[in-house]
């Protein structure tokens, strides 16, 4: 049994820059995921090292959207970790740095990737009915 998580709505006006960053990065992370953990770990690390400054909420937000926007233009499926990845480079494109963070839960189990800037998680519903519990900061 699987439980879907019921993400916001898309809220910023994208322009045409941030689509074509995010489809470049959904691009970019469908080969990122191949990777195992402590390589794709290394990746992450590098590519956050190579950004300017730290993304504000606002500019974090911008680019989940845009990655959430992209990953409907991707053949399959774009799960947490690709949505996840697709963001952080989306930021990374525009020189904002911004955290791509693991965890789980209990009852029922579930594993999900997501962003976060500022210490505040980005994209992701208020209120969860059930917090995931942060296993990875990259």
């Amino acid at each position: 049994m699987t439980s879907h998580m019921v993400l916001p709505q898309i809220q910023q006006r994208l322009t045409a820059v941030d689509r074509v960053s995010a489809l470049t990065a959904h691009v970019l992370a469908a080969v990122l995921v191949r990777l195992s953990l402590p390589y794709l770990t290394k990746v992450i690390t590098v590519v956050g090292r190579c950004c300017r400054r730290a993304a504000t909420p606002q500019e974090a937000e911008i680019a989940a959207d845009a990655a959430r926007w992209a990953g409907g233009w991707m053949p399959g499926r774009a799960a947490c970790l690709e949505n996840a990845l697709a963001a952080m480079l989306t930021a990374a494109i525009r020189g904002r740095r911004v955290h791509v963070c693991l965890g789980a839960r209990m009852q029922p189990y579930a594993a999900h990737a997501w962003i976060e800037t500022a210490g505040k998680a980005i994209g992701e519903p208020r209120q969860p009915d059930r917090p995931y519990h942060l296993l990875l900061r990259i």
